[in-house]
C-alpha cells in the first residue's frame, strides 16, 4: 500500500507542474485524509469551459488500507442564483479502487455546487456527488459512491479553511460494503 500511496503522490504532483493546477486541497479526518488538485480544464485543452480534479482519499492504519483515487472533468458555469455569487457543475470521474487483495475502478458521473453569502463573501458553502452503479463499476467492486459538503471562510483571497462531512463508500463484488471516509474533517484550499 505505501507503494501505491508514493505512486499517486508522484502522480499528483507532476499532474500540478503539467497542468498548473489552480487549487491544492488537503483534509483530515479521524481515519482518512484527502488529497486533491483541481483547476480550469482550459489548462489542458483550448478553449474548453469547466475543470479538471485529480485526488484521492487514502484510508492507512486499518486492517485492510484502502486508496480511492480518481481523475475527472466537469464543465461548470453560474447557477442563476441572483441574489449570490454561485456555480454549478456536471461531469464525470473515473475512480480506482485499490485494497490489498481486490482492485477494481468505476466511471461515476456526478455533480457539484457552490455559493458564497452576499456582504460576507468570505464565507461559503458547498456540496458534491458522484454515483458509479453495478453497470459502470469493474474489477472486483459492485458500487462506488461519494457525497460531501462543506462551509468554508477565506482566511486570504488564495486561502480557505473549511468543516466538512463526506461520506465515500464502495461495495465489494459480492460482499460487503466498505466506508473509504465517513464523518467530519477539517481542510483547507490554497489557490495558485
Amino acid at each position: 500500500m505505501n507503494k501505491r500511496i508514493l505512486w499517486l503522490s508522484i502522480v499528483l504532483l507532476s499532474s500540478a507542474s503539467t497542468a498548473h493546477a489552480e487549487r491544492f486541497d488537503l483534509s483530515i479526518g479521524d481515519d482518512s485524509y484527502r488529497v486533491a488538485l483541481n483547476g480550469p480544464l482550459s489548462r489542458l485543452f483550448a478553449e474548453t469551459t469547466g475543470q479538471y480534479d485529480v485526488g484521492a482519499v487514502v484510508r492507512p492504519k486499518r486492517r485492510d488500507d484502502l486508496l480511492v483515487a480518481h481523475v475527472g472533468a466537469m464543465l461548470t458555469g453560474d447557477a442563476g442564483a441572483r441574489s449570490f455569487e454561485s456555480a454549478a457543475g456536471l461531469g464525470v470521474r473515473a475512480v480506482y479502487i485499490g485494497r490489498d487483495d481486490d482492485p477494481g475502478g468505476a466511471i461515476a458521473p456526478g455533480g457539484q455546487f457552490e455559493a458564497r453569502f452576499p456582504g460576507y463573501e468570505r464565507i461559503g458553502f458547498s456540496f458534491y456527488g458522484y454515483y458509479g452503479p453495478e453497470v459502470l463499476s469493474f474489477g472486483d467492486f459492485d458500487e462506488y459512491y461519494e457525497i460531501g459538503t462543506a462551509i468554508d471562510y477565506q482566511v486570504l483571497r488564495d486561502a480557505s479553511l473549511y468543516l466538512g462531512y463526506r461520506n465515500v463508500n464502495v461495495r465489494v463484488e459480492d460482499g460487503p460494503r466498505i466506508t473509504a471516509d465517513n464523518g467530519l474533517h477539517a481542510g483547507m484550499r490554497l489557490s495558485f
